[in-house]
């Protein structure tokens, strides 16, 4: 009897070893698949998590820090330094007005001595240039150009104002339609392309594009 008992503890000690840990990772099955993978995320990646694989995060076709999901940037941004995509600081930019709308009179008088709408021109300046540049007149209330603008680095035109004013060109004198007027362009705008500014004076409205130089 006592020869029977060992016999039968000796096989079900081998039938509990056959049976392996469930405690192992690796062993087991959870939800139908075996092994566990860690998810990327802030605790495991200082870039950015792109299917579940953690990035670098400092390109631009995939930006992105602390375990947050990777961001394609913009066709015109960069992935900067901070890890978030934005205008490239070093890149050459022309702001270029393109059209404006103008009262139809110069505070209740005609712009010109006939009657005619007034010879419209942007005279402007760029923060980090010395001279300043012009568009050329045109005699309308809804003047537009397509030249005339002037070019500074993103990084200057984010941290300094863009200086500009709207002209009346006349024989004796020309008459101003607004005061000079400066204007700090963001990030999102770069992104843009266009920008839209309010009434000022005798403008009523004007549209200006920032363009990308090579």
């Amino acid at each position: 009897m006592n020869r029977l008992l060992a016999v039968v503890a000796i096989a079900l000690s081998a039938l509990v070893g056959c049976g392996g840990d469930d405690s192992t990772p690796g062993n087991g099955n959870t939800g139908g698949s075996t092994g566990t993978t860690q998810k990327c995320s802030a605790s495991n990646c200082t870039g950015c998590c792109f299917n579940n694989t953690c990035q670098t995060g400092n390109t631009a076709s995939a930006c992105g820090k602390a375990g947050t999901a990777c961001v394609a940037c913009g066709s015109t941004q960069v992935c900067k330094t901070d890890q978030t995509c934005g205008v490239d600081p070093n890149s050459v930019w022309r702001v270029q007005p393109v059209s404006a709308r103008v009262a139809s009179s110069d505070n209740g008088s005609s712009w010109d001595g006939d009657g005619s709408a007034p010879d419209v021109f942007v005279w402007m300046q760029c923060p980090g240039e010395s001279s300043s540049t012009a568009t050329f007149e045109v005699e309308s209330y809804s003047p537009a150009w397509t030249t005339g603008g002037c070019t500074a680095k993103a990084s200057q035109l984010l941290a300094g104002q863009w200086v500009f004013q709207l002209w009346d060109s006349d024989i004796s004198s020309n008459d101003t339609i607004t005061d000079t007027l400066g204007y700090r362009f963001t990030e999102q705008q770069f992104t843009t392309g266009t920008v839209s500014l309010g009434a000022s004076g005798g403008m009523t409205s004007l549209t200006v594009q920032l363009q990308k130089q090579p």
